[in-house]
């Protein structure tokens, strides 16, 4: 059965609406901008309609879930997350920290088709696929992957998996601890001076890549130490291994308590302010007992 008839079985599409829908998917989405922690900068959000979301959901729920996932990946898979990512490296000394430029727009549907058509599924059911995975870009012309599409997270990690296997033999063979979050690479070993050659040898491999054209991003490549403090994807190693959110976070936590407990927030903060809690019980669950300590069980009880 082919992809269509598929979709047309198990979405409340008739051919007609599907057809449409398929044809201009690439043109249905709400663009807007939020700010990035960079003063002045920001990030172009996409946001596909909610027919097209439907469509993108099903598709990697049902065709696409199959695909490997590479161990070293921690961003976008069940029951894992920021702590699973920073743990592997919290007893190595030297760490090595590198970012991608523009990394789901990086993507683009010809990327996407070289890698369905390798793995042999029939070239209209790619055909379709793309349309409905990816966004008209009007500056290039290209069809991209949007950063605010639900399936956008999934087909990162699917296009990723050949470096990540690349990437993580050669860090195995050289003893280095190798995690990616997302568009965050992470390195960390205790031999001194090795991750600076690595970093030569990193951009090398990333450049042949032949699947995706990528480009590291200078301006955010760490090198960091146990003796200058380690922090990854917002988390800090401190110099006794210990993870933790770092102090700075943890005094605009008790800030942000306070004015929840003198009323001064309103619903959108206080929901910011409950995942955030929920994620401090998962990363550093003893402040979160020292909190309750200090501002009740009552009033913690309503933000947990």
């Amino acid at each position: 059965m082919a992809l269509k008839e598929r979709l047309l079985a198990a979405l409340p599409f008739s051919q007609d609406e599907l057809i449409l829908l398929t044809g201009t998917a690439p043109f249905r989405y709400k663009e807007y901008t939020i700010p990035k922690r960079q003063p002045g900068r920001y990030r172009k959000i996409a946001q596909p309609t909610p027919e097209l979301k439907l469509l993108q959901r099903w598709l990697i729920a049902n065709e696409l879930q199959e695909l490997p996932v590479h161990p070293a990946a921690t961003a976008y898979k069940v029951s894992v997350g920021l702590l699973d990512n920073v743990k592997p490296h919290a007893k190595n000394r030297f760490l090595l920290k590198i970012d991608f430029e523009n990394f789901f727009p990086s993507m683009t549907s010809r990327n996407f088709q070289r890698f369905m058509v390798a793995r042999g599924t029939p070239a209209n059911d790619v055909a379709m696929m793309t349309n409905l995975f990816f966004k008209y870009d009007r500056a290039s012309g290209i069809l991209r992957l949007a950063i605010g599409a639900p399936s956008s997270p999934t087909l990162s990690n699917m296009l990723m998996y050949a470096l990540d296997v690349q990437i993580s033999k050669r860090c195995d063979a050289l003893g280095i601890i190798y995690t990616r979050y997302a568009d965050d690479l992470s390195f960390s070993t205790s031999v001194m001076g090795l991750l600076p050659a690595f970093e030569r040898e990193l951009y090398t491999i990333i450049a042949d890549y032949p699947v995706l054209e990528l480009k590291i991003n200078p301006e955010k490549t760490v090198h960091a130490s146990k003796k200058r403090g380690r922090r990854i994807t917002g988390l800090v190693i401190s110099a006794e291994n210990s993870i933790s959110i770092g102090r700075n976070r943890k005094r605009l936590l008790r800030s942000q308590i306070d004015h929840f407990q003198k009323g001064r927030l309103d619903a959108d903060a206080i929901e910011s302010l409950k995942g955030y809690l929920a994620f401090l019980n998962s990363v550093e669950p003893d402040q979160i007992v020292r909190l309750t300590s200090h501002y009740g069980k009552v009033l913690m009880a309503r933000l947990l």
